[in-house]
């Protein structure tokens, strides 16, 4: 994944915030997105926090973190494994460039796609990552991650039973396979779609400030 690393916005200071997130849009979607979301919770937060936002690759018109599944012949779902792992390695090294206070403690977060990603670093980035939040997500490739030990096991998943463009079923079966990786998994559901309602965000709120502690 080529990213380029001097395309992204921040919310917060870094010098005097007690928590560093880094969050990942959805496929399709673009940094500003969450801007306005991501800027009410850290006010809600008390500005406690340093968030950072990048931007995935443009990908045939279209912003994208990995390469999207396909379907073989028989209908049977294909992932791109090296293409996922190339993607967490190119958001390592984005980190890196970050120089950020390794004394604070870092969450990795993100919306649909960008959520899928966050709990892909959750088995392999090389950061200290205290914890993850997965928005109306899925865990990709859990075929090959089943065979992985999770290094970030503090995990908040949020989805609607509505949503349509990741089913509701796919949060289930990812929730099911992070439970037998670790017990400590916050959920927030609700009849909601492809969305962060307020529940959610209230919830996200207090889960971002149960890590500050």
């Amino acid at each position: 994944m080529n990213l380029n690393n001097n395309d992204f916005i921040t919310i917060g200071n870094k010098d005097e915030s007690d928590l560093i997130i880094i969050w990942f849009h959805g496929y399709g979607s673009n940094n500003w997105s969450f801007e306005p979301t991501l800027k009410v919770i850290n006010m809600q937060m008390n500005e406690a926090a340093y968030i950072i936002m990048p931007n995935a690759p443009l990908v045939n018109d279209k912003r994208s973190w990995y390469p999207l599944p396909t379907k073989d012949e028989n209908n049977e779902l294909l992932e791109d494994y090296q293409g996922l792992q190339a993607s967490v390695n190119a958001m390592d090294n984005f980190i890196d460039g970050l120089n950020l206070d390794v004394d604070r403690k870092l969450i990795i977060g993100g919306f649909s796609q960008g959520a899928a990603l966050a709990l892909s670093m959750s088995f392999s980035s090389r950061h200290k990552i205290c914890g993850c939040a997965a928005l109306s997500g899925y865990m990709p490739c859990a075929k090959i991650y089943e065979k992985h030990d999770i290094s970030v096991r503090d995990i908040f998943m949020s989805h609607g039973y509505e949503d349509k463009a990741i089913e509701y079923d796919a949060f289930q079966r990812s929730l099911k396979f992070l439970e037998n990786k670790t017990d400590n998994i916050i959920t927030s559901v609700g009849s909601f779609g492809h969305t962060i309602n307020q529940q959610v965000a209230n919830d996200l709120v207090s889960w971002f400030g149960q890590r500050i502690k």
